[in-house]
């Protein structure tokens, strides 16, 4: 073997730039009796494959690089240049994701991984920031739980953090989080142990990829292939699996950015911290009505105006709910003591009151010009704001009513009560035609989707925690995903498949997830009480949140609605000159 040979193996297994500081000894030199051949073996676990990919062009640079490196990183970081921080960033984690895509490959050719998509930085942050938050790599979360909650000290590190998703060795999605650090990449073990007991969705469409491979078979010489893959042929010439045909013909998507801040910061105070009351709303008019003790403001998003709309001061009473109109024309109030009042915002006078509830009214909907109000005194009524009559009187929850939401078609209400159970009423029945009792907690959270007829998301109080997607259609329970704190609030986007749910303990923060994969697309924190109150503006793209520290924080978390593109086809006799 040659001197020149053996020296740059020995750097290439140890990651070193000389030889005295190899922890692998010289097959020629090495006193001991064993004798090593120079060929290379994989280090394989039976439980955790990893295949290491060293950067050769870090390797030649040498240690000094890496000082040069810091030195001028920390001068940037003083001297306040942030350009250049940020293009070194850019051109780093583009590197590591270079990098990582070769390990996938080596992993898949040696270890049979199925690996076959990966997922950059805030990918992997949403996507753990809930389940793996005591990871030593990537967030410390400290959390107290109590009337005096704060929000989280989250504090990252530096390292361009990815992670590799494929198929493990068990039967089990397979994760890997690696560390891109000075051009080397380094597993983290105790990451990949969180990692895999949770249950990632993956992009393999075919369900013959996901097979489970003997650990002991990565020098089998005839390995067997799928013949229903459609990205492999039989007469195919390439030495690569079909997974990893998919990784190198797989788009690298970038995710959409969601910014992290609010854009806009209201003071609310005396914004009450009940869960059970819902004193937030926006109407059709871009117009977010407020309940504060014992009046009701208006604020204008136009205009920034705002408005007091009503005091129920002088009669001793104070607002526990609000609810526009479908056309904002009016709101409803909710009272502690029962009595839902109707107000006209052009003229700023009440038109009518409905006294029928014997105790705080925590939840209302509309439905056209009827009013559906939902009570501690566990009933639901409705009332027509024309005649000024009851119309009917709902009578299923054993508890206090603190949710209600018609489907977009205005033929189904969802109610959730303190009883830990979820109604779904037609227009046609007193009594509830279907009845969920899976939460083990109050079910306030509850959204119809917009894009599929049927679908009804609800979420549990503290004791649940959990986000549950039912199928009103056939009344099954479709999935479950345990957020780990107790969920509020959930909205769903008008535009693209996409939910956001708010939070209370003990954690208080906003999540953006994305149906059905239920992936996190952001995480956002700023509240330092539970986040209780939620409302979505008419456009889609924003939203407003309300908690019990007397903020309201405007986000913009949603995209933009897309137009409708006309279509080309000679068809289509609507874009023809005729």
């Amino acid at each position: 073997m040659e001197s020149d040979f053996e020296r740059r193996l020995i750097r290439s297994m140890s990651g070193c730039s000389s030889v005295s500081s190899s922890p692998f000894s010289s097959p020629i030199s090495s006193p001991s009796p064993i004798k090593h051949s120079d060929r290379f073996i994989p280090l394989r676990s039976l439980s955790q494959p990893s295949a290491f990919y060293i950067d050769q062009e870090q390797i030649h640079k040498g240690p000094m690089s890496d000082k040069k490196a810091s030195r001028e990183s920390s001068s940037n970081t003083n001297t306040g240049t942030n350009s250049s921080t940020t293009t070194g960033t850019t051109i780093a984690a583009d590197r590591a994701k270079d990098m990582l895509t070769y390990q996938a490959l080596l992993q898949n050719e040696m270890f049979g991984t199925h690996i076959d998509c990966l997922y950059d930085e805030q990918h992997l942050q949403n996507a753990y920031s809930n389940g793996n938050s005591n990871h030593h790599n990537t967030t410390g979360t400290t959390n107290q739980t109590g009337n005096n909650d704060t929000n989280n000290n989250v504090g990252t590190t530096t390292t361009t953090t990815t992670t590799v998703v494929g198929q493990g060795l068990g039967s089990q999605i397979h994760t890997t989080a690696i560390s891109a650090i000075n051009g080397i990449l380094t597993p983290s073990p105790g990451f990949l142990s969180q990692s895999c007991q949770q249950h990632l969705p993956y992009t393999n469409s075919n369900s013959n990829l996901l097979r489970t491979r003997d650990p002991n078979t990565i020098f089998r010489y005839c390995a067997r292939r799928n013949r229903d893959d459609l990205h492999y042929s039989p007469y195919s010439l390439s030495p690569l699996s079909p997974a990893s045909i998919r990784l190198l013909r797989s788009p690298r998507k970038q995710l959409r950015k969601i910014p992290k801040t609010p854009f806009k910061v209201l003071d609310a105070p005396e914004l009450q911290d009940d869960f059970y009351l819902n004193l937030v709303d926006w109407s059709s008019t871009n117009i977010l009505a407020v309940g504060l003790n014992a009046s009701v403001y208006l604020w204008n998003a136009n205009t920034s105006n705002v408005t007091r709309l009503c005091d129920l001061q002088t009669e001793s009473d104070t607002v526990t709910s609000v609810a526009w109109s479908d056309r904002g024309q009016y709101v409803a109030v909710g009272t502690h003591k029962g009595i839902v009042q109707i107000w006209d915002v052009a003229t700023n006078r009440k038109t009518v009151s409905f006294p029928r509830h014997t105790a705080r009214v925590g939840a209302l909907a509309w439905n056209d010009l009827c009013i559906y109000s939902g009570s501690r005194d566990r009933f639901i009524l409705q009332n027509d704001t024309r005649s000024n009559k009851q119309e009917r009187k709902l009578a299923g929850h054993r508890q206090e009513v603190c949710g209600l939401k018609w489907s977009p078609d205005r033929q189904l209400l969802a109610s959730g009560g303190n009883d830990n159970r979820l109604l779904v009423w037609n227009q046609s029945c007193s009594n509830p035609i279907q009845v969920y009792t899976d939460h083990t907690a109050a079910v306030k959270a509850i959204a119809w989707s917009p894009h599929q007829q049927g679908l009804l998301a609800s979420g549990g109080g503290t004791a649940d925690r959990h986000i549950r997607f039912w199928n009103t259609l056939t009344a099954q329970n479709l999935q479950s995903i345990d957020t780990g704190s107790q969920v509020c609030n959930l909205a769903w986007s008008k535009h693209t498949n996409e939910l956001v749910s708010t939070h209370g303990y003990s954690q208080h923060q906003i999540v953006v997830w994305k149906y059905p994969s239920m992936l996190q697309l952001a995480r956002l924190t700023g509240h330092t009480f539970r986040v209780l109150y939620l409302a979505v503006s008419p456009d889609g793209e924003s939203i407003v949140t309300g908690a019990g520290d007397e903020t309201l924080r405007f986000w913009n978390v949603f995209t933009k609605c897309r137009a409708n593109k006309e279509s080309d086809s000679v068809l289509n006799l609507f874009n023809k000159i005729r």
